[in-house]
């Protein structure tokens, strides 16, 4: 007969899933207010008032993570987050990606901030109902968004291999195939995701993945240059990413559970 899976190791996944969520979306509330003229001239130019809109956001963003961490307004606060984040996508990348379809790294941003968005509104998907509260249906896009991303981040590993190969440590050995592993991973787990099969699976090779790139590509070079923005951003986005795979991992506990035990 098969077993349940563990719930409670799934929950401490989940409650980590959200910290670390939280605690990258208070690094880029305060990089708003430190960084905010610069985070200004990204600001479409037909918006007036950049300078006020970029500090509005780190409030936003700062708020969101507050709301995240308490459990009453996870789900409203996590809603909202993926919303900002949707809009950044529509507002922001899309443009920048029409109009300079053969840059990687507009192609990049666009998915991670697509990765955001869906991550944020799983996040919200798995936050408790409150009694008469009905789950709302669009957050099931959430995941299609997480994984989506996570397919586009594998093909560009093969579009442009060299590339991620120089990105790692130069004392980890075989970094191209290392590159193409990921890209693999990044690949199969996202279309996992799409496709929801394995979806458990999948979560949680993305966890660990996202962790190791984490530690081992973005960790040192914030040690390392501690007053170098770019570190920063980009490594706090993995590990919300890491964090929203531990939520979507112990939210697909819950539905295997659910499916094989029936109460």
């Amino acid at each position: 007969m098969m077993a349940a899976i563990d719930h409670p190791t799934m929950k401490k996944s989940e409650t980590l899933g959200r910290i670390l969520v939280a605690v990258s979306l208070i690094v880029f509330g305060v990089q708003h207010f430190i960084y905010g003229g610069f985070v200004a001239t990204l600001v479409p130019a037909f918006m007036p008032g950049r300078l006020f809109w970029a500090y509005f956001v780190g409030v936003a963003f700062l708020a969101a993570a507050a709301g995240i961490l308490y459990k009453l307004m996870a789900r409203a606060a996590a809603t909202m987050l993926g919303v900002m984040f949707f809009l950044f996508v529509l507002l922001l990348h899309t443009p920048r990606i029409i109009g300079s379809p053969s840059n990687g790294n507009e192609w990049t941003s666009g998915f991670v901030a697509l990765a955001m968005c869906g991550g944020a509104w799983i996040l919200a998907s798995a936050a408790p109902l409150e009694e008469r509260e009905k789950p709302d249906p669009f957050l099931r896009v959430g995941r299609y968004f997480f994984g989506l991303s996570f397919v586009a981040f594998g093909i560009q590993h093969f579009v442009y291999g060299r590339v991620s190969a120089g990105l790692g440590p130069p004392w980890i050995p075989g970094q191209p195939l290392l590159a193409y592993l990921f890209g693999l991973l990044f690949l199969g787990a996202g279309s996992a995701i799409l496709i929801r099969k394995q979806t458990l699976l999948a979560a949680i090779l993305l966890g660990a993945a996202t962790c190791l790139y984490f530690f081992l590509l973005y960790a040192p070079r914030i040690i390392v240059k501690p007053h170098d923005p770019g570190p920063w951003t980009s490594g706090f986005e993995i590990l919300a990413m890491c964090g929203s795979a531990l939520v979507l991992a112990g939210n697909s506990t819950k539905e295997v559970n659910e499916r094989v035990f029936p109460t």
